[in-house]
């Protein structure tokens, strides 16, 4: 069985075809639109004709691929950008309208459902609680969870492309970005232990965390993604909080051009990444984590899962 699955967030677009077996899935297709919904929602409060043209383009791309892949079964969300736009309805007719796709504004607790639901085929969460943060353009989901469920979740109105469009003043400088990102960050917050341990460890989802994984890693050369076939079942990195560090001083101390040349990294990758690895080292501090663990899923992957799941398919 084929299932497709389209995440449209607010930095970029992502689409992609999984192969379902007995006991795991394989991908055989894999899009990424840099189309950047949350431009000017953030700070205009609308989705701009430019933006919404190349976002239909790219629906009517999916749709071309669902047909030639034989696709079963596709369900598509849209996460912040979306589902604050004032004029989403418009936007969300168009799609259905020149692309034959349904496109659905999710709230942020089903963005957190779906990549809980994805992170525990990735990750033994049996071990303790963990802290999960889902970090998009326009918001962070915040998670405490464990191999039962998610026990706290909250969404946070604070993104990577919220901060970039509301906060000029951010780009270039470190430490003006540090206290940015400080102010974004002051009131949020995991739950308290309630009388339980705290959380074991620390897990980041979200494009920047996978790019910020392959830094401090030591393989910048492979910032884009594998696009060969992958498991449900797969091994998370684990990057140690001192290498964080490392990587956040190495990346504040380049402009956004040098960070493309050096490390190959997309321009709607380049200027987010920064305040993107501040943000996590905040909540691995929070979590009085060593490490962070990237398992290199997130939203689409727990909608191809949850997918899967309703027909009965492991």
């Amino acid at each position: 069985m084929r299932i497709a699955a389209i995440d449209a967030g607010s930095n970029a677009i992502r689409f992609v075809v999984a192969e379902f077996g007995e006991h795991a899935y394989k991908v055989i297709a894999r899009l990424r639109v840099p189309v950047r919904l949350g431009h000017r929602v953030f700070t205009r409060g609308a989705l701009d004709d430019d933006t919404m043209d190349r976002a239909v383009a790219a629906f009517r791309r999916f749709r071309a691929e669902v047909d030639r892949l034989g696709v079963s079964r596709l369900r598509a969300v849209a996460t912040s950008a979306t589902r604050e736009a004032s004029n989403r309805d418009g936007f969300l007719d168009r799609i259905r309208v020149e692309s034959d796709i349904d496109l659905e504004p999710i709230t942020g607790e089903e963005e957190a459902r779906l990549v809980h639901l994805a992170v525990s085929r990735r990750i033994d969460l049996s071990q303790g609680r963990w802290i999960l943060v889902d970090l998009g353009g326009g918001s962070i989901e915040v998670s405490l969870v464990d191999d039962t469920g998610i026990l706290w979740s909250h969404s946070y109105k604070v993104g990577t492309v919220r901060l970039l469009e509301t906060l000029a003043a951010a780009k270039g400088c470190h430490d003006t970005v540090r206290q940015w990102v400080e102010r974004g960050l002051c009131h949020l917050t995991i739950p308290p232990p309630d009388g339980h341990p705290g959380p074991a460890a620390f897990a980041a989802t979200g494009g920047n965390a996978e790019a910020l994984a392959r830094l401090a890693l030591g393989n910048p050369a492979q910032l884009a993604r594998p696009q060969d076939a992958s498991s449900v079942a797969g091994a998370a990195q684990a990057i140690p909080v001192s290498r964080l560090d490392d990587v956040i001083r190495t990346l504040a101390a380049m402009t956004e051009a040098q960070r493309i040349e050096r490390f190959r990294l997309r321009p709607d990758r380049a200027d987010v990444i920064l305040p993107a690895a501040l943000v996590y080292r905040h909540f691995a501090a929070l979590a009085h984590s060593n490490q962070m663990v990237v398992p290199s899923v997130g939203v689409k992957e727990g909608v191809l899962l949850d997918m899967a799941t309703s027909v009965g398919t492991p």
